[in-house]
């Protein structure tokens, strides 16, 4: 009867929790779960998930999280899309798709956890698109450092050809 009743116990525990053999929590390790997971805390984990794939992964990854953000437009489907779209070196295209979706969380309410997470993660995305911003602009000013530095040179060696043809 003992053995019946723990069984039942953890059924219980395991319906009440989402999380029965990670259900839809793929990315969380056994070490990881506990009873009354905040969702902030779970994306958390989902984010060190996806930062860790492969790039045929993360691809497969961000499918599966466009398909499921289809279905359930909840906050959290949204955040963790945005995590996906933001996982590795994301293109400016996935950027800006993650920002937008980051938008919704601004108006205050949603909850507080999920809001808090919402703003990191833009925060993080606009710092990453500003330096590579800043990066295209000093590389661009190399660039025309190089062009003028190579147009004195053409002009030295214009001269020198006109010295040589004023010789003979």
């Amino acid at each position: 009867m003992k053995k019946v009743w723990w069984i039942v116990l953890l059924l219980t525990a395991c319906a009440t929790t989402g999380r029965g053999a990670y259900g839809d929590h793929y990315w969380l390790k056994p070490a990881d779960t506990y009873i009354g997971m905040d969702d902030a805390v779970s994306l958390l984990h989902y984010a060190n998930y996806v930062r860790g794939l492969s790039i045929g992964e993360r691809e497969r990854e961000l499918e599966r999280q466009r398909t499921a953000y289809a279905r359930d437009k909840s906050d959290f489907r949204r955040l963790q899309y945005a995590f996906a779209l933001s996982a590795g070196e994301p293109g400016p295209n996935e950027r800006k798709l993650a920002l937008q979706l980051l938008e919704a969380f601004q108006d205050g309410r949603h909850d507080s956890g999920l809001a808090a997470l919402a703003a990191v993660l833009a925060t993080h995305l606009n710092s990453v698109a500003q330096a590579q911003q800043m990066g295209v602009q000093q590389g661009q000013k190399r660039i025309d450092e190089l062009e003028k530095k190579l147009d004195a040179v053409k002009d030295i060696e214009r001269s020198l050809l006109r010295r040589e043809k004023g010789k003979l």
